[in-house]
């Protein structure tokens, strides 16, 4: 409606947000979002989305309320989160790998950084680009150890503030802690490199660490 202001809004219900992002292939929009105190959150975001907040943080299913128990705009729609974090890891950047540099696998994929434990995490996207590929977690919660160990691709980087896919084609990490930009390479690649790195030993092609 263009005579009504509050049709005019993208998106709403969004709760201290450290990433924002565009799917290279679908061009839509994924954000990542921090709970108060519990279920941090990665979404995707289309025209209208209502993420929920202040009324809910998580799976509406888990919070108590429904639908009708949030503010609605004209044209606007609730969606639940595409994965939630039972317990905050602070979720912060979100980043597609607009790259085949480090495989073909890892093209336009999800990385994702944390503040609270230094964690960098991998994602699959579906082939429908709607939702990730979490075989290991079922339900889209992380609730347990186990789920988390599943979806960590690296740790140590501190507090991740910024991911980039490089000029070169490689994912390049930001410390907000010490300062230093990590760049993730092929171990192949590091080898050759004047810089000592740590291998970080998780999907084939095995991709490292190189510390700038």
């Amino acid at each position: 409606d263009p005579n009504n202001p509050l049709s005019k809004y993208y998106a709403y219900g969004i709760r201290n947000s450290f990433g924002l992002t565009f799917d290279p292939v679908s061009k839509n929009v994924w954000d990542t979002e921090n709970g108060p105190a519990s279920n941090d959150e990665i979404n995707l975001v289309k025209p209208g989305f209502n993420s929920g907040w202040q009324t809910v943080m998580g799976p509406i299913s888990v919070s108590g309320n429904t639908e009708s128990d949030l503010v609605s705009f004209p044209g606007s729609h609730y969606a639940d989160p595409i994965l939630t974090w039972l317990d905050p890891v602070a979720v912060t950047d979100i980043e597609f790998l607009e790259s085949s540099s480090l495989g073909e696998s890892y093209s336009n994929n999800v990385f994702v950084g944390d503040n609270n434990y230094g964690n960098l995490y991998y994602f699959t996207v579906s082939p429908d680009r709607s939702s990730l590929a979490l075989d290991n977690v079922p339900d889209s919660f992380i609730d347990n150890e186990e789920e988390q160990s599943s979806v960590t691709f690296g740790n140590g980087f501190g507090a991740i503030t910024d991911l980039e896919t490089g000029p070169d084609g490689y994912l390049y990490v930001l410390s907000y802690d010490d300062g230093i930009i990590y760049r993730i390479v092929p171990s192949s690649v590091l080898s050759s490199l004047p810089t000592v790195g740590t291998e970080e030993t998780t999907e084939t092609p095995l991709p490292a660490v190189d510390e700038q």
